[in-house]
């Protein structure tokens, strides 16, 4: 996704990107390779938990999305009915696994779950048009909770690198050490 598709996001201000050493020899001067180290998995550490989070979101809304749609298909077939002044039948759900099949006639409005065990009244097309919010609301949540996934899977790959080639140096610089002392 370019820069200016980039969803409304405000990840990077709060989590900080991971900087990628162009030159590891630069960046190590008068540093200790552990201590480095341990600074970079503190971050790999904080990157997976934001990640974790982030997943969380991602399939919560990825589940509130298909019940809002049936909901909303469920509102659009009674304000067909009611426009053609016809009956239809539905299956009501009574808890998990247990339905009732009802003739209804004459809807003029739903009653609508807000969350929280609150539910509210709505006309028909009040109830469309929240729905219909709601929608693409969710989708544009979504929308932003992939790009924040992809954004912190860029983190910690980063943050991986990082620590190799750290790592590599640090083991460059110990066979090289070993060397000189075998050589004297």
């Amino acid at each position: 996704m370019a820069d200016e598709e980039k969803p409304l996001s405000n990840l990077p201000e709060l989590v900080p990107a991971a900087a990628f050493m162009e030159d590891v020899k630069a960046y190590m001067q008068g540093r200790k390779a552990e201590e480095v180290i341990t600074e970079l998995r503190a971050s790999h550490q904080k990157y997976k938990y934001i990640e974790a989070e982030i997943v969380q979101r991602k399939r919560r809304l990825a589940f509130k999305q298909p019940e809002i749609q049936k909901c909303l298909a469920a509102v659009n077939l009674l304000l067909d009915r009611q426009e053609a002044a016809e009956s239809t039948v539905l299956d009501f759900s009574l808890s998990d696994q247990v339905f009732a099949r009802a003739r209804v006639a004459d809807v003029s409005s739903v009653n609508l779950w807000l969350g929280a065990g609150v539910m509210l009244e709505y006309p028909l097309e009040e109830a469309q048009a929240l729905l219909e919010r709601q929608l693409a609301g969710c989708k544009q949540q979504l929308e932003v909770v992939q790009w924040e996934h992809e954004y912190i899977k860029d983190q910690l790959t980063t943050t991986e690198v990082s620590m190799a080639r750290v790592y590599n140096w640090d083991v460059q610089n110990r066979r090289a050490a070993g060397a000189g002392a075998a050589g004297a």
